[in-house]
């Protein structure tokens, strides 16, 4: 008796290998998946998706559940990789773009642009930062180097270099009103054009540069320390945290914003289902062939079979 349940599993066994590797369940299978989308497509997104269950599915992830050497290692291989890359790259992000991409960064570069409240405190933090009170200083005294040099070229440049710390010391007492003065001038409207512009130019230097430059701008000894600084921070406990939680925040807003919608309204599933369909079943094939999904599988359709009443034949409806 114990031959024969295993020689008819190992039958079933068989016939599901069999039939997992044929192309007609492959059809059969995208069929039902692409149905399934097409059916998916009306519903609205609240009723098909658990925002709780994916709140959970973040807040129960653990730093431990994966190896934090490893995926440094998958992180600095792929900025290495991607640096190699750029290196034989000889366009520009703006070679890269087409004429309709083009034309509508030149038109956000190009629109009227009006500081924020916000935007002009920012501004004023900046200026009050230490390294623009040290540039404010060194730009005045090379200034007024310069125009001593010129009325006396000898005695000018000796008076200034001798004195240059008393210059500079004397510079700082003023350093508050010139870095007030600065601000009001950048955050003013009659000159924000002209801070405006300078971000412009920045940005279409940028897309003008050619990608292989981009490789070039960390040196050896900037990209160790990046990875150094890379392997911290995926063992870092407190930024892990930061991270859950931007993740949540994020998935609650996005949830938010799509859950009144249409699923085929967030995602194209009426057109583009077939398509859809056919790259699902290429991923699960791989895992439908495993061989613990094929026992479960068998062992599922065994029980199915055993615990299905037994067909009434026709005397068993004559005598009733």
């Amino acid at each position: 008796m114990p031959k024969k349940t295993s020689g008819r599993a190992g039958a079933r066994e068989r016939y599901w290998e069999r039939r997992l590797g044929s192309k007609e369940f492959q059809r059969a299978l995208t069929a039902v998946v692409r149905r399934e989308l097409q059916l998916l497509s009306a519903e609205k997104v609240e009723n098909v998706v658990d925002p709780q269950a994916v709140r959970r599915a973040i807040r129960g992830w653990t730093p431990d559940l994966v190896d934090r050497d490893a995926v440094a290692d998958v992180v600095i291989e792929f900025n290495r990789r991607l640096g190699e890359r750029l290196k034989q790259r000889r366009e520009s992000l703006v070679d890269l773009l087409d004429d309709l991409a083009l034309a509508d960064v030149e038109g956000l570069l190009e629109a009227d642009v009006e500081m924020s409240r916000n935007a002009e405190e920012f501004v004023a933090k900046l200026m009050q930062q230490e390294f623009v009170r040290r540039l404010f200083t060194d730009i005045i005294y090379t200034s007024i180097v310069s125009f001593n040099q010129k009325v006396n070229p000898l005695f000018g440049a000796i008076t200034m270099r001798v004195m240059e710390e008393q210059i500079k010391s004397f510079i700082r007492l003023f350093m508050p009103a010139v870095q007030r003065r600065a601000t009001a001038f950048a955050v003013s409207e009659a000159n924000q054009r002209i801070l405006v512009d300078f971000g412009r130019s920045i940005i279409r230097q940028l897309l003008e540069e050619p990608l292989r430059h981009y490789a070039s701008l960390i040196s050896s000894g900037q990209r160790k320390r990046a990875e150094a600084l890379v392997r911290r921070a995926v063992g870092n406990a407190k930024l892990d945290g930061l991270i859950r939680d931007v993740t949540v925040a994020t998935w609650d807003d996005l949830y938010e914003s799509v859950r009144s919608k249409r699923v085929g309204e967030v995602a194209r599933l009426e057109k583009k289902a077939g398509w859809m369909a056919e790259r699902i079943v290429e991923l699960l094939m791989p895992a439908l062939a495993r061989p613990g999904v094929v026992e479960f599988v068998e062992s599922e359709v065994a029980r199915a079979g055993k615990d299905a009443p037994p067909p009434r034949g026709r005397g068993a409806r004559g005598r009733g």
